[in-house]
């Protein structure tokens, strides 16, 4: 995400990025299941990943970190459009 200030585009600092998406909150992915990743956003996914080697940031965490964000900022929507395309059981 971009602002401007003085007339210049600034970018938001990596910081954020880093800390909503390559912090390690689950030790491994053994217990979740396995999905198929097209094999060039799998090595973007390792690419980005191995930038935080230091705090070693699993790709497992990586995704899940991903979807948190998607679900917590589209929930309201996606429950809307869920519910607009299914019939109450009663």
């Amino acid at each position: 995400m971009t602002s401007k200030k003085n007339g210049k585009i600034s970018k938001k600092p990596l910081r954020t990025y880093e800390a909503l998406f390559l912090t390690n909150r689950y030790p491994s992915g053994r217990t979740g299941k396995v999905v198929y990743i097209r094999p060039e956003y799998h090595e973007r996914l390792l690419r980005i990943v191995q930038l935080t080697r230091e705090e070693k940031t699993t790709l497992y965490s990586y995704i899940d970190n991903i979807f948190e964000h998607h679900f917590q900022e589209f929930g309201v929507d996606i429950t809307d459009f869920f519910n607009e395309r299914n019939k109450p059981i009663l």
